[in-house]
């Protein structure tokens, strides 16, 4: 994976699955790509993180040792969802959003259940948006958004019910204009199709049922920079995982060359082990 995507200097993972207590392959995967340093944010909510005895969620960005990034998580963030990596005047956020469901959502503020988790969906999206509009630098957030943003990025059928079309429009009305944020492989691609989720029994079966739900929001003062973006659709770059890699390369204003970012497919963690 990693020697396929080329020697990025920000690479980007969601749902690496691992715990605190996990010492001996967080060891590991912090050692796995020489030359980077690797931060990572964790699940740690026995409340609502419960399955593979807390093994869930969790996002890890590696960067190479020369742009001596800072990164740091959330303190709500008890699902380790976002991680925010400071790399040459940017903040390169690195996001697994939640995935909506009926299942009631534990809030620790409140100490009660409230809601289900297509509300903490929602309020996981606005919580995001306050954090990175204070963070006073031009933008990078990538990652798992698990919402499809139009009918273009899905096949067969965009799911118009509630409560997807909330969270679609929230993304969509709310937390991209909010911020300023473009996804930047639909401006360069507008009418172009690619997918980065596989319902990997569909595939198996011949048929295709496939979202794009993984992309890289670009603050719009930065979308002449970007020289390429792209979703790796390829099933050999995608592994045992059911998301494709994205890219985006991007110009640094005052840089010699360009500056490459990737997003592995999540679930990937054995990717960055090599």
């Amino acid at each position: 994976m990693v020697s396929t995507l080329g020697s990025p200097d920000v690479l980007c993972l969601q749902e690496i699955r691992l715990r605190e207590v996990d010492e001996a392959q967080l060891a590991a995967m912090a050692s796995a790509l020489p030359g980077y340093d690797c931060a990572w944010a964790l699940a740690r909510d026995p409340k609502n993180v419960t399955f593979r005895g807390g093994r869930m969620y969790g996002v890890a960005t590696f960067t190479k040792k020369a742009l001596r990034a800072e990164s740091r998580g959330f303190p709500w963030d008890r699902e380790g969802r976002a991680l925010v990596s400071f790399v040459a005047g940017l903040a390169i956020v690195n996001v697994y959003a939640v995935n909506g469901t009926p299942k009631p959502y534990w809030d620790h503020d409140l100490e009660r259940f409230e809601g289900d988790r297509h509300a903490w969906k929602r309020r996981f999206l606005a919580r995001l948006a306050e954090e990175c509009a204070a963070l006073g630098r031009p933008l990078v957030l990538t990652g798992d958004w698990n919402v499809t943003r139009t009918k273009l990025d899905t096949f067969p059928r965009l799911r118009t019910e509630e409560p997807h079309a909330l969270a679609r429009a929230q993304l969509n009305d709310a937390f991209m204009p909010g911020l300023d944020v473009v996804d930047v492989w639909r401006e360069l691609h507008p009418e172009e199709r690619k997918y980065s989720w596989f319902n990997r029994v569909a595939v198996a079966r011949g048929r295709l049922d496939a979202a794009r739900v993984d992309y890289v929001l670009l603050s719009r003062s930065l979308l002449p920079d970007a020289r390429a973006a792209d979703v790796l659709e390829d099933p050999k770059l995608r592994g045992r995982s059911d998301h494709a890699p994205l890219t985006l390369s991007l110009r640094l204003r005052g840089a010699r060359a360009p500056q490459r970012r990737s997003r592995a497919p999540r679930g990937a963690r054995g990717a960055a082990r090599r």
